[in-house]
């Protein structure tokens, strides 16, 4: 039996238990990383994070947690650390073990979790469809998005998540897959769904994963027949035609996946970044004035924004055999965690890394990931945010966010929002 599928349900298990949990974290010099406070404070413990090297060993989870922006880029592009192995991790444990064949098949197909070679294989099919021309054809039809959401605001308070940050990124998925309008909201509630399976530390209902991923199948593999027959202009027609000059071509399950991977990234982490981004901006008012008296910025600001408060948190590894980590010797099996967070907010880096700051020379952090993963959907998640903030922030004119009502969502990788309540000025 691995160690995690012992020690990950019962650090579940004391999460849940305020008190144990104050016991328990206190063996560890960076406290409860669980803590609710800090879902909306990420940087909560930074101080405590800073005061250790950056790769350090943590005994309590029996694994390397990488901190600094130079390691993170290393572990990140290192031959030596893999992500397929996570896979055996995720499996090993419950919820995973109750979930069904299909649903594992799925996650195990899913590109992210996977190794050269097979990562090759996959990746080179994929960037046959998910072209940098197929994903500019939705640009018209994303400024028409914004608009149309945007004219359906209400005149005062509203939701954010609900009213643009969720609808907006679904929908331009949607027209990148060729999915048909009315199934917009099936496409949200699926993606909802998945992306539970990102967060080990989070536990979720085994049977509505299974149920989501079934439906997924079965509607993307559907589409996929319909563009044989009839092709489009479109990523699912891309998809189901990739073939590569050995006549090598996506199995049905290696589609879903590819096809679930992009939903997810695509969907999930654009839609939190909106929110985040003008919660960043409204909490540095300096920076949004600057940013209105200066327009021309607003590629780098995205950037900066990325940097500053990140959709995603942390990003596994596993060391594949043994290798050096900035002088640390890293042994075949160990468990690696990079901290995203913490790298985009290194004070070797940046002196002034928890300033705000969009303006700045060299903004760019790691939340799209380096090397051979690095995610494939980062120029259409920048298009979409440099798309909708400046829209979004003329609109909404001298904006109020309500801090204490937002919602955020139990994650220790994504930093989750469910509700985000705003007042235009």
């Amino acid at each position: 039996m691995r160690i995690e599928s012992i020690a990950i349900p019962l650090i579940r298990h004391v999460a849940r238990r305020p008190r144990l949990a104050a016991a328990f974290f206190r063996l560890d010099s960076w406290g409860n990383p669980l803590l609710p406070e800090r879902l909306s404070d990420p940087m909560l413990q930074a101080h405590l994070i800073r005061a250790d090297p950056p790769v350090v060993w943590k005994p309590l989870y029996q694994q390397w947690f990488v901190t600094g922006y130079d390691e993170a880029r290393e572990a990140l592009g290192s031959t030596s650390a893999g992500v397929a192995n996570q896979v055996d991790v995720l499996l090993d444990v419950r919820p995973f073990t109750k979930m069904s064949d299909q649903a594992r098949r799925f996650v195990r197909n899913l590109m992210l979790l996977t190794d050269p070679p097979q990562h090759t294989r996959l990746r080179g099919l994929v960037n046959r469809a998910f072209t940098p021309r197929r994903v500019s054809s939705v640009d018209e039809r994303m400024v028409e998005i914004i608009d149309e959401l945007i004219a359906e605001l209400p005149d005062r308070e509203f939701d954010l998540m609900t009213s643009f940050a969720q609808p907006f990124p679904a929908r331009v998925i949607g027209e990148l897959f060729g999915i048909p309008e009315p199934d917009i909201e099936w496409l949200r509630d699926v993606s909802t769904s998945l992306v539970k399976i990102t967060d080990i530390m989070v536990g979720f209902d085994p049977d509505e994963v299974s149920d989501a991923v079934a439906d997924f199948s079965a509607r993307i593999l559907e589409l996929a027949a319909e563009r044989l027959r009839e092709p489009r202009a479109d990523l699912i027609t891309g998809l189901a035609q990739a073939e590569d000059d050995d006549g090598d071509r996506l199995s049905d399950d290696e589609l879903v996946a590819v096809a679930g991977i992009i939903l997810i990234a695509g969907h999930e982490t654009t839609s939190i970044m909106l929110a985040l981004s003008l919660l960043a901006l409204y909490e540095h008012p300096d920076q949004l004035t600057l940013i209105r008296q200066r327009p021309e910025l607003w590629p780098n600001a995205v950037e900066e924004l990325l940097r500053f408060d990140t959709a995603l948190r942390s990003d596994p590894r596993c060391a594949i055999e043994d290798f050096e980590l900035a002088g640390n010797p890293i042994k075949k099996g160990q468990n690696i965690l990079i901290l995203n967070n913490m790298a985009n907010r290194d004070l070797r880096r940046w002196p002034d890394a928890d300033t705000l700051r969009l303006d700045r020379q060299e903004p760019m952090g790691l939340s799209f990931g380096h090397g051979v993963h690095y995610c494939l959907g980062a120029n259409l998640a920048r298009a979409e945010l440099l798309a909708a903030l400046p829209r979004l922030l003329d609109v909404l004119g001298d904006y109020r966010v309500d801090t204490d009502a937002i919602q955020w969502r139990p994650s220790t990788v994504l930093r989750s929002i469910d509700r985000f309540p705003v007042t235009g000025g």
